[in-house]
């Protein structure tokens, strides 16, 4: 198990606009493969396909719950994290938009270290692509 708290990532936009791309169709994540979305009642459902460092892929599904304008709640309902949870969270500065996650991930049969490095290489390569996502806007 690893707890992160991962603040000072900045997108360089305003945050009606990061809500504009977390609301769009355009909202693309290549590094996510076989991504579907479906609702269960109010929460967003999202259900996807990673690879892991051995070029195998894992299949993931997230429960959303969303609280706009301040952030999004994340919650790993299967996959080999289940029971992960994580708060993203949205602080406006003007013309950007501030990011800190919060998290508690879980991925049994994996040692922490190798764990805590997998959790900052995906929020690393997720936050990316939305940098990339908001350019395009």
């Amino acid at each position: 198990m690893v707890f992160l708290n991962d603040e000072g990532s900045e997108f360089d936009a305003p945050l009606d606009k990061v809500w504009k791309l977390n609301q769009s169709e355009g909202h693309d994540h290549p590094s996510l493969k076989n991504a579907s979305q479906e609702m269960q009642g109010e929460h967003p459902i999202l259900s996807y396909e990673t690879q892991t460092p051995d070029g195998g892929w894992v299949k993931h599904k997230v429960r959303m719950s969303v609280f706009a304008p301040v952030g999004i709640v994340f919650e790993t309902i299967e996959g080999p994290m289940k029971g992960s949870t994580s708060f993203q969270i949205y602080t406006p500065k003007g013309s950007k938009t501030g990011i800190t996650v919060v998290g508690e991930w879980k991925a049994p049969g994996i040692p922490d270290a190798q764990l805590q490095g997998a959790v900052k290489q995906f929020l690393e390569t997720v936050f990316n692509e939305d940098r990339a996502n908001l350019a395009r806007m």
